[in-house]
Parts: C-alpha cells; structure tokens; sequence
C-alpha cells in the first residue's frame, strides 16, 4: 500500500491538486523508502550488499560535503525518484492486460517461424511491460523445453536492446530523471535503429551459428493483437502530453499507464473483477518492484553527495567536455564496469552530475546512458535480467553475461559510431 500511496502522491502533485506548505513528493518519498525498508529482507542477498555499498558511499559524500560547508539538496534525499519508481510501478500493471487470458494455454509453435515470432513478441512486449515479458514468455517455453545457452543469451540480448528507445522502460525514466532536459522524442528515434540493429544481429547470429537449435526452436505465439495494448498505450500518452504540457512525461506515462490497464480490464472482465485483480495485484504484484525500489533510492542518496561536492567545487570535474568522441568513451568505460558487475544506474548517477556542469547536448548524453543501459545490463553478471534468468531456470548469471560479451563488444563498436551520428543529426542545440 506504500508504494500506491506514493504513486498517487506523485501523480496528484504533478497534477498540482494537492496544496501543501511544503513539498508534497515529500509524502511520497517517505512512503517510497518506507516502502524499501520492510521489504529490504526479501531483497536477494547481492542486491542487499550492492544497495549497502552505494548507500555507503553516499552518506560517506554527504558527511565529507557537509564538512566542506557545501549544502545538501534534501529533495534528492528524499523525493528526487519518486517519478521515477513510480513510471516503472504503474508500468507494471500492464502485465495484468498485455497477454489476454485466452492466449495463456495456446499450443506452442516450433521451428525458423516460431523463432522469428517469439523475437518480435518478446520485442513488442518488452518495450510495454518490462521484465514481466520475458518471465511469462520464458516461463511457457521453459515448461515445454528446459531453456539452454542459446534462448537465455538469445532472449536477454533482444530485452535489454530495448532499453535502447522505450519509453516505457525503466532505463528511460533513469535517464529522464537525470537529463531532464532530453526529449523523449528525438531519444527514441535516435535509439530505435540502435535497437534495430541488435535485433537484425541476435537473428542472423541464431541462423548462421545455430541453425540445428533454430529449426527446432519452441517459440512463442504472437498475433497483431498483441499491438493493440502499446498502440492504445502510446496514443493515450501523446494525447495527455497536449492536454497536460506541464506535467513530467514520467508521470504522463504512469497515468496513462493505470488508464488503459482499467480500461481494458474492465473491457474483459467487467467491474467487479477488474477490482478484485486489482487489488491481488496491489498485494502481491507492487511488493516485486523492491529490487527496482532499493536499488533507486540509494542511487538517489549517492547522486546528492556527488552532486554536492561538485557544485560547490570541493571535486575538481575529470571532465573537460561532452562531445560525440566523450560520448563514445563514456559508452565503452559503462561498458567496461558492466563486466565487472557494476549497474548502469551506478554509473549515471555517478556521472551526470559532472557532466551536467558542461552544459552537454541533454539528447546525446541521454542516448549515450541509454545504449550504455542496453549493452551493460545483458553482459553484466549482477543485472537483474541476468540474476532473474539465474533464479527462474537455473542458469548462473555469469555465464549468460560471459555469452553476452561477443554481442556487447560487437555493438559497442556500433554504438559509437552511431553516436557520431546523433550527434550531428540530432542535436539539442
């Protein structure tokens, strides 16, 4: 019930109805990290020790920055990602509408066409509901065929590409929280080929290094009615964006989000059942997002001390300038600590607050945190896709990381050019 309280909070300050003396994402920043206290013991035990070591560092920056007489921003303390949390929990509520009931026990197709389907369903659904994709995707196969090397490295490569350009995602609300003066539109289109280009690579891959396991492939059935959620999602997004110009696209997203799930719901299966799944999914489904919760949070702690010492001068800024060349450096160091297991959100948390100081093209370093996101989530042994494949099918972590590496260094080698070119066709200034 915390993490609804915080979302309704978030949504009705943006909303300007509530009117308090004081900030009242405040309310739905307690509610948030009261939320990730008593849920924290069911956290994974790698997660609970990555969260600690951030949150140290964090208190360490603010206790050396209050030492320096620099001013700490509270709200970063406190309420700077409840936007944020609250995109990627009402995202989730998706899951209750993306894949209607009566596809749930549909026989399972096989072979070169099955392949091809479950890359593109796994693609659409993905770009809408997240992680949820391909845990219900990966579930059905895995009961028919126990999942192997190749459709775990194949499954988390086509995910974590879409981190490149959804807006749905939770990479973009990371970054659109932290450059929050990108647009949501030139980042998708500058990130969708890049996601394209994945996707183009992951299939000719399967079909020239494993044709025997492609032809005998157990896919997933995909129909063009799998389109009519994200297109009702997306065009109800666009609309509130006119009506509501003021309000944070994080927000917009959430709203619209909540909208279209009740929408549907009640469509399917009327009022009364609509609320009692609902509900369940109150209890039950909010309660999963705590890894997402803690692990934003403290990231949130670490970005104040940063942020601190660098506007007050107490750190010297390591960087000189942000252009397509820094952007290029920027992806392939991200890169570089994903291998050794350190999480995106690390990273730009750390890095953002230095860079901003430049007066950097906003598009260019968002595509940059988001291709970073894309390429560092899949080769890194720590990422929650990684560890929720572990989890689930029994796959260590490391190795699908380590099989993941060919495909990252490969398109980091593309990222960076194609950065070149976001840089020069879409510029911010």
């Amino acid at each position: 019930m915390l993490i609804l309280l915080m979302i309704a909070i978030t949504i009705l300050a943006q909303l300007q109805v509530l009117r308090l003396d004081f900030n009242p994402l405040w309310i739905g920043g307690f509610a948030a990290w009261s939320a990730a206290l008593l849920l924290f013991a069911d956290t994974p035990r790698i997660l609970k020790l990555q969260v600690s070591l951030i949150l140290l560092a964090g208190i360490g920056l603010i206790v050396y920055a209050r030492a320096q007489q620099a001013a700490i921003d509270p709200d970063l303390l406190i309420s700077s990602s409840t936007g944020l949390m609250t995109m990627i929990a009402s995202v989730g509520f998706l899951r209750l509408v993306m894949i209607p009931d009566t596809q749930l026990n549909e026989d399972l197709p096989v072979g070169r066409k099955a392949f091809m389907q479950t890359l593109l369903g796994l693609n659409i659904s993905s770009s809408v509901i997240n992680i949820s994709a391909p845990i219900l995707i990966s579930d059905r196969i895995h009961r028919k065929r126990p999942l192997q090397r190749f459709s775990a490295q194949t499954f988390t490569r086509v995910f974590c590409g879409v981190s490149s350009w959804s807006p749905f995602f939770g990479a973009m609300a990371v970054v659109l929280t932290y450059v929050s003066d990108a647009s949501l539109g030139w980042i998708i289109v500058a990130g969708f080929p890049f996601m394209l280009v994945g996707l183009i690579g992951v299939y000719l891959e399967a079909r020239l290094r494993y044709p025997a396991e492609v032809e005998s492939f157990v896919g997933y059935p995909t129909h063009l009615g799998a389109l009519k959620v994200p297109a009702i999602l997306i065009l109800t997004v666009v609309l509130l964006s006119q009506w509501l110009a003021d309000t944070s696209i994080l927000v917009l997203i959430a709203i619209s989000a909540l909208l279209v799930t009740m929408l549907v719901l009640a469509l399917r299966h009327g009022i009364v059942e609509s609320g009692k799944r609902l509900r369940d999914y109150v209890l039950g489904g909010l309660p999963r997002i705590v890894n997402e919760l803690c692990l934003f949070l403290a990231a949130g702690v670490l970005a104040a001390g940063i942020s601190a010492l660098i506007l007050h001068g107490v750190f010297a800024n390591p960087f000189a300038q942000f252009d397509s060349v820094s952007a290029a450096e920027v992806l392939a160091v991200m890169l570089l600590c994903a291998f050794c297991g350190i999480h995106p959100i690390i990273m730009i948390s750390s890095i953002t607050p230095m860079i901003l100081t430049l007066n950097p093209d906003p598009n260019l370093l968002a595509a940059t945190f988001l291709f970073a996101w894309h390429l560092g989530t899949c080769s890194n042994p720590l990422s929650g896709t990684n560890l929720v494949f572990q989890g689930r099918y029994g796959i260590p972590g490391w190795k699908i990381a380590f099989w993941n590496w060919p495909y990252a260094i490969a398109m980091l080698i593309i990222g960076s050019l194609w950065l070149q070119v976001v840089a020069q066709v879409f510029p911010a200034h």
